[in-house]
């Protein structure tokens, strides 16, 4: 078939599908099934203009384009073509799967690219595929292993020094940390990609870091401030020719918008994001936007549509599995008639090519052709038969399955719902952070419990006479140690508010007798406990306007840092107190805990600290670090601190932060950690 007349088929199937756009895939290939039946048989079009279309239509219509890409594969020369190329179609195919989210099928196709690619010793092509299966574990929820991922595919595209492959990767990074509410590394990733996009002038690049920037703005409430940055996205895709990736800024606009109570111009760009995912046939951004609109009613007071527009958010979820089960029904189906239509066609041209002599010889043929056609017609029917009897199986085995899950789903649901509550009940026992910045303004909060509950807790009381900080670590982490650490905290409590207790020494003292006695109610020998570095500062010290503050403290196995200022021409310096080592828990010869007084100068910086951070695993990118990591260890932690002394507190947790993040990698994170930092 001429190339022109298989746009004009192409034409005729977008005006019936944008009025279906449901079923846009099937109804493409039905039209041009029955419309190649229906014009003279001739050449079709071969797989490099197929290609091409294909390509073509990518960043505009991921219909059209998939459409192309499938018929470019069954095409009869696709086989002698470069491998690139097929890779270039899967990536196709791929996305298309994504916007319908049909991840496991989009996760083969990726799969299958990265095979080919790795066949072929092709490092760059390997790095794309690598990107695109991150892609997919980052929209499954997977963001560990999304981020394993892009850091492989990162290393390869560095050492061919391939700045645009650079610039997505490190792009594609920032995702999966945002999904961890790891903003900073996020954005560190971001301003990354920027740099890279603006120095080869990609205007898609630059949009979805200015997406990035919007979404954090709006993350902190800054409403305005992202709706200009979502402007500055749409101007660039404009610039890049890509009208399909309009949607998600028009549908972040309308959000933003929602949010800053300006209802006009939500739904101006609702309109405009419905109408181009709804001629684009992106249901998933359709049943996003009608999560949007029932907000938008919501706010609007107009409850029963907000019902309706929520009741069709949750049925388009729901559809998205039956829709992909029909999508495969309809490819069979296709394949079904267009070799139907290939057996005729071969018996048309047998009968053209024959030069029938006489009636009988015609008659003959004639006979032997429907005998041969009926034969094929049964075979099929038979054929179809069987295909719709291992479908009815396939769809009985994905409903138990699908039970399964949501059983499982359930039960882990109840797991970590209870988690969660044993979390704000440990949360009850620890202050608020507004609290400590009252008495010391200067200051950092470092918390990352391994998981959702810990074992490390900070403690601060405040009496009529006395400030109490403390950093501690009860064993183990997870519930076990946040069980243990609610015992120590009450215990602490105890010992500063019923027994008035001022000494940090005897605090500790106090506190080891009732742990013990807690203990001892089981009637067996329990050897849990806890490792503490307690300070006791004096209210009025803290407040009035001497040059020096006065301190007491005591430790059980957790020292206490103490940085002075830099004097004149002096760098700061680092003096650790040790602490006491017997735990506050059982000890087969325990002896009272040692108090220390100090007075200290003003703008002195006190560190209170568990093993957490210093004992955590990494580093195993650094040069002749082993494979399964090293310890941070505390003596890196001490050089850490001093460089950073001239920088404020916050600035400093920023920086601690993102050291961990990096040190640690791709390894799992070994216990609770908790550093705190206060400057008096």
């Amino acid at each position: 078939m001429p190339f022109a007349e298989f746009q004009c088929i192409v034409f005729v199937k977008k005006a019936i599908f944008e009025r279906f756009s449901m079923f846009r895939p099937c109804i493409i290939c039905l039209c041009l099934t029955l419309l190649s039946c229906l014009l003279p048989a001739q050449k079709p079009a071969n797989y490099q203009t197929l290609y091409d279309s294909a390509v073509k239509y990518e960043s505009s219509d991921w219909d059209l384009a998939y459409v192309y890409a499938k018929m470019a594969f069954e095409a009869d020369d696709h086989a002698a073509l470069p491998y690139q190329r097929t890779i270039s179609l899967n990536n196709i195919l791929g996305n298309y799967y994504e916007k319908k989210n049909m991840l496991d099928s989009a996760f083969s196709i990726c799969k299958r690219s990265l095979q080919l690619a790795k066949a072929n010793k092709d490092v760059s092509l390997t790095a794309y595929s690598l990107n695109n299966m991150a892609s997919i574990y980052s929209l499954a929820g997977n963001n560990e292993a999304s981020i394993d991922m892009y850091k492989k595919a990162l290393k390869m595209l560095v050492e061919l020094k391939d700045v645009r492959q650079i610039a997505n990767t490190t792009f594609n990074l920032s995702i999966p940390f945002s999904n961890l509410d790891m903003h900073d590394s996020a954005m560190f990733y971001t301003d990354l990609a920027f740099e890279n996009y603006k120095r080869i002038n990609d205007y898609s690049g630059l949009a979805s870091c200015f997406n990035s920037y919007g979404s954090d703005e709006d993350r902190k409430g800054n409403y305005m401030e992202a709706i200009r940055y979502y402007e500055l996205e749409i101007a660039n895709f404009r610039l890049a020719n890509e009208p399909a990736s309009l949607i998600v800024p028009y549908q972040n606009m309308a959000d933003s918008y929602l949010k800053a109570g300006k209802f006009k111009e939500c739904s101006y760009y609702l309109t405009l994001a419905t109408r181009l995912a709804t001629s684009l046939g992106s249901n998933t951004d359709l049943y996003e936007l009608y999560y949007i609109y029932s907000d938008y009613y919501q706010a609007m007071r107009d409850y029963k549509q907000a019902n309706e527009y929520l009741k069709k958010h949750y049925e388009g979820k729901a559809t998205m599995t039956s829709n992909e089960l029909k999508m495969e029904l309809a490819d069979q189906k296709s394949q079904f008639d267009r070799e139907n239509s290939e057996t005729l066609l071969r018996i048309k041209q047998l009968e053209a090519e024959t030069n029938l002599r006489s009636k009988q010889t015609v008659l003959w043929v004639l006979l032997l052709s429907c005998v041969f056609f009926g034969v094929v017609i049964v075979l099929y029917i038979n054929r179809y038969r069987l295909k719709q009897k291992s479908f009815e199986k396939l769809n009985e085995y994905k409903n138990q399955l699908l039970t399964q899950k949501d059983r499982i789903e359930s039960a882990q649901k109840e797991i970590i719902d209870s988690i969660n509550y044993a979390k704000r009940i440990q949360s009850a026992i620890m202050a608020d952070e507004k609290d400590i910045l009252k008495y010391f303004p200067d200051s950092f909060l470092l918390y990352k419990p391994k998981h959702i509950v810990a074992g490390d807790f900070y403690f601060f009381e405040v009496t009529a006479d006395h400030v109490f900080y403390a950093a501690a670590d009860c064993t183990g982490h997870g519930v076990p140690g946040a069980l243990v650490s609610v015992v120590c905290a009450n215990a602490l409590t105890r010992c500063v508010k019923e027994f008035g207790l001022v000494d940090p020494g005897q605090i500790l003292d106090r506190t080891r007798d009732l742990v013990l006695e807690t203990f001892r109610k089981s009637g067996k020998e329990v050897k849990d406990g806890m490792d503490i570095s307690l300070c006791c500062f004096p209210i009025a010290s803290l407040q009035d306007k001497q040059p020096y503050v006065s301190v007491s403290w005591a430790g059980a196995y957790n020292s206490l840092w103490i940085v002075s200022p830099p004097g004149r021409g002096e760098d700061a310096a680092l003096k650790e107190l040790k602490a006491d080592k017997q735990p506050i828990g059982y000890s087969e010869q325990p002896a009272p805990f040692t108090s220390q007084h100090l007075l200290l100068n003003r703008g002195t910086t006190l560190y209170l600290f568990t093993d957490g951070y210093a004992d955590q695993f990494g580093g195993e990118n650094l040069p002749g670090s082993k494979a399964g990591g090293k310890k941070f260890k505390y003596r890196q932690l001490q050089q850490k601190l001093l460089v950073m002394q001239e920088k404020s507190m916050q600035k400093q947790k920023q920086e601690l932060e993102h050291c961990f993040t990096e040190w640690k990698g791709s390894l799992d994170q070994v216990d609770d950690v908790l550093v705190l930092g206060f400057r008096l």
